[in-house]
């Protein structure tokens, strides 16, 4: 828990975040006044956020014109750490930023060492009077990995079908700060491919990985970047319409594929609406064609690049 009491700490918390971003922590902010001037008070203001807050630490600042000191203290183990960081002289805003980037990385490996059950700072020897019991041992607030499942719509244009290739969509995600890794399975509705000798019905499959990061995450917003690969399978059925065309029997044909995709996520409670865009890059287009003798008539060529929209509802934490 981060109290913080001027503009000043208020930076102060933004460096501390970017430091810290990718430990299993979670910071909490307090605005108001600093602990008391004296040990006991400071201790007994401690003892309070932390029950308050059901915190395993709490940090603070304090600022004179030549020093900027760092406070961290853990109730639990009745132990403070104190650390003063020099302005220089005479202070610059460069100077000033150095410092409070020196004070940001020794928060993160005190925290570090929190996390670690390691002991951090030197022992308090302070008694609290009788009507304050004692703080309970609380277990260190931790970010809970989300799961993610997304199940929804989506089409692709593959050069031939006339509505695309239409169908399922379903996504099992897992975030951590702004990465995101995802399982997605697509499963299409047979397009018909009709012209004076056969009907093809044609339908696309997927299913691949894939990591994103998040370029702009709110509590409500996210706007992701990422890179997918996976295997896609076109399957191919055949209708015969004049006695002189022979159809071939159902074929599978598979392919590998890359994908670049962006996406928007949009939350306002436990569901949330996403919305994707992205390129499938396969690795080999299928091409339909008709045996005439000994030569072979292209009937339908597949695009190589096929783009991909798609619409879920994602359901879980954020």
């Amino acid at each position: 828990m981060l109290r913080t009491s001027s503009p000043e700490d208020e930076a102060l918390e933004s460096r501390i975040r970017g430091q810290i971003s990718d430990l299993p922590l979670v910071l909490k902010v307090d605005p108001g006044p600093e602990p008391g001037p004296n040990v006991v008070e400071q201790w007994r203001a401690v003892v309070a956020l932390a029950e308050r807050h059901q915190a395993r630490a709490v940090i603070w600042f304090s600022h004179t014109q030549q020093a900027l000191i760092l406070h961290i203290a853990e109730p639990a183990t009745r132990r403070m750490l104190v650390r003063q960081f020099q302005h220089a002289d005479p202070p610059t805003t460069l100077s000033r930023s150095a410092t409070a980037e020196s004070a940001a990385l020794v928060v993160r490996s005190a925290l570090k060492a929190l996390d670690a059950r390691l002991p951090v700072g030197e022992p308090i020897e302070v008694e609290l009077e009788p009507d304050v019991p004692p703080p309970p041992t609380p277990s260190p607030n931790r970010e809970v990995a989300p799961w993610t499942l997304a199940v929804g719509w989506q089409a692709s244009l593959d050069g031939n079908s006339p509505r695309g290739q239409q169908g399922l969509q379903v996504g099992l995600g897992w975030e951590r700060g702004r990465l995101r890794a995802r399982l997605l399975l697509l499963a299409s509705l047979p397009g018909h491919l009709t012209d004076e000798y056969t009907r093809v019905s044609l339908s696309k499959h997927a299913a691949g990985v894939g990591v994103d990061a998040a370029l702009i995450s709110t509590e409500r917003f996210r706007l992701g970047a990422g890179l997918g690969a996976g295997v896609a399978g076109f399957l191919r059925s055949t209708a015969s319409l004049v006695p002189a065309a022979e159809a071939s029997p159902p074929r599978l044909t598979p392919t590998a594929y890359m994908s670049p995709e962006l996406s928007a996520r949009w939350r306002t409670g436990p569901v949330a609406l996403e919305t994707s865009v992205a390129v499938d890059v396969l690795a080999g287009a299928p091409t339909l064609t008709y045996q005439r003798a000994q030569s072979v008539v292209v009937r339908n060529q597949l695009w190589g690049v096929q783009p991909r929209l798609g619409l879920a509802l994602v359901f879980g934490s954020p």
